[in-house]
């Protein structure tokens, strides 16, 4: 081997070093577990906030190496707040009944070191929407589940450290 080509693989091997990826959690190392207490819902549409917990809790047990336990066991507890619900219609049709409308949903968070009690990550902001049409027998009751995996998803990505 040339030394050129030898010198062009040592360039490309540390170009891919530096490149910012990295195979370790964006979570912080020091918290193993979490609790996830019921969201509370600052809306007039009941119910909602079960689904969203839930939701929540999935999307860490998918995306996230922490461990969902009970209050006392939890390095850590994540507190959410349901602060709107707004349904817009997007099509009508010519007897003004609904043929497509959106479903957005914002909460805010705060995740909590239990053991220091120092906040980790506290957003005020986080706002997903979903679509729904009405001939594919999509309700606004299913897109507001739809629309809570991606608020969940939302609050998985808050959780991650900045970089």
């Amino acid at each position: 081997m040339s030394f050129a080509y030898l010198a062009l693989l040592f360039l490309f091997i540390t170009s891919l070093e530096s490149c910012g990826y990295s195979s370790k959690s964006l979570l912080r190392s020091n918290v193993r577990s979490i609790y996830v207490p019921i969201f509370d819902n600052n809306t007039f549409r009941r119910g909602y906030e079960f689904d969203l917990t839930k939701a929540v809790r999935d999307q860490i047990l998918l995306r996230t190496r922490l461990n969902i336990v009970d209050k006392d066991e939890a390095d850590s507890v994540l507190f959410g707040k349901i602060t709107s619900v707004n349904e817009n219609v997007l099509i009508e049709n010519t007897r003004d009944n609904i043929v497509e409308s959106r479903v957005s949903v914002g909460i805010e968070i705060r995740w909590v070191d239990r053991r220091t009690g120092r906040t980790i990550v506290e957003r005020k902001n986080i706002k997903r929407q979903a679509e729904f049409i009405v001939s594919r027998n999509e309700t606004l009751t299913s897109s507001s589940k739809e629309s809570f995996v991606i608020v969940a998803q939302g609050v998985v990505d808050a959780m991650e450290e900045d970089w």
